[in-house]
């Protein structure tokens, strides 16, 4: 009996297709829900929203698949249900070759969009400083600082691949900190 031999190039470039074994493994919420009342859709947007969902086109999102966010999906997923909607829920890979670093760079695109409005914010905020300042523009930056510090730390949160705008964020929360505490010491001071 004669052996041929493998074809072992043929066998890679199949294999090199398929999702690495240690590839991420995603969640895919497919939904419909009744176009009225809408206050029903938007609630369970804002609540895709909060968990950091990207959503892939209409009714159809993504999250990674983690213990935590598996359970708020299949919650979610019932919450669908018993508004009279229909949904589907999956987990699995991605089987395209580089599907996995599309998805990851969509989610840190959408966190760097989140850290991008709190750099905005911090503009105006610092912007509010280099005016006259008395005591209720004090504590009225105050105030507004700690709400982006906690907007910084829920986006932060959310950023489940990072954000590429974390450094500058942190850095600004710390010089308008610094400044503000400046200000606080300085204010009342001829």
């Amino acid at each position: 009996m004669m052996r041929l031999p493998c074809n072992n190039s043929y066998k890679k470039e199949r294999n090199s297709k398929l999702p690495s074994r240690d590839s991420q493994e995603w969640n895919l919420l497919v939904y419909k829900i009744p176009s009225q009342p809408s206050r029903l859709r938007l609630q369970i947007w804002r609540k895709l929203q909060r968990m950091g969902a990207v959503y892939l086109q209409d009714a159809a999102c993504l999250l990674p698949a983690r213990a935590d966010l598996d359970e708020n999906m299949q919650y979610l997923a019932t919450s669908i249900e018993e508004m009279g909607g229909t949904c589907h829920l999956f987990q699995g890979k991605s089987s395209l070759p580089g599907g996995d670093a599309r998805l990851i760079q969509d989610f840190q695109n959408l966190a760097d969009e989140r850290m991008v409005e709190i750099l905005e914010r911090l503009d105006e905020l610092q912007l509010r400083l280099q005016g006259p300042v008395d005591q209720a523009v004090l504590e009225r930056a105050e105030e507004d600082l700690k709400r982006e510090r906690i907007a910084y730390l829920r986006v932060r949160s959310l950023a489940y691949f990072g954000s590429r705008q974390h450094p500058e964020v942190d850095a600004r929360l710390h010089r308008l900190k610094n400044s503000l505490d400046e200000l606080y010491k300085n204010w009342g001071t001829p």
